[in-house]
């Protein structure tokens, strides 16, 4: 009997922390590095070209444009993703755009949202993508558990750039 209160009372107490995790920490942010050796504006005409992510994107199957013209403002794409059991929808829209300096897109989904930022700068004949990348749950029990998740979800876009990476330098 004291085992069963005792398992009670510790559900009960994770239960809690996750919820008060869901109120007072709504949203977390990261940022990563890549160095790839193409020129700036080959680099940067890749990442521009949405249709092509499936070829560097882990689960993405296909996008389609929803709106607007090519990865300019404004427009707006549908990424299908196939997952381990599942497959998903995120609707992508395109902020702002500097040419050859900085990308900046928002990705919604059923759980999660994400602002990505990517700046591009010149290194000799090479390019560094400095990518900050903002996430937040939407609603209370996905945001207490995104802090769970941080990692595998940060580590998941890293291996997406790595895989860009090897694709430009190919």
């Amino acid at each position: 009997m004291k085992f069963v209160k005792a398992l009670l009372v510790v559900t009960l107490l994770i239960i809690s922390v996750l919820l008060l995790i869901g109120v007072f920490v709504p949203e977390l942010d990261d940022t990563f590095e890549t160095r790839i050796d193409r020129p700036l504006i080959q680099v940067y005409a890749s990442m521009m070209n949405v249709q092509n992510a499936p070829e560097w994107v882990a689960g993405l199957d296909s996008v389609e444009r929803t709106s607007g013209f090519l990865a300019m403002p404004g427009s707006s794409f549908k990424l299908y993703y196939t997952g381990m059991e599942t497959n998903f929808v995120y609707n992508m829209e395109v902020v702002q755009v500097v040419p050859l300096q900085s990308l900046k897109f928002k990705l919604r989904g059923d759980l999660a949202e994400f602002e990505i930022t990517i700046d591009f700068k010149a290194d000799g004949m090479a390019t560094v993508l400095n990518t900050y990348v903002q996430m937040r749950g939407t609603g209370m029990i996905e945001r207490s558990f995104l802090p769970l998740l941080k990692s595998s979800i940060m580590q998941q876009g890293k291996d997406d750039l790595e895989a860009f990476k090897q694709l430009q330098e190919n």
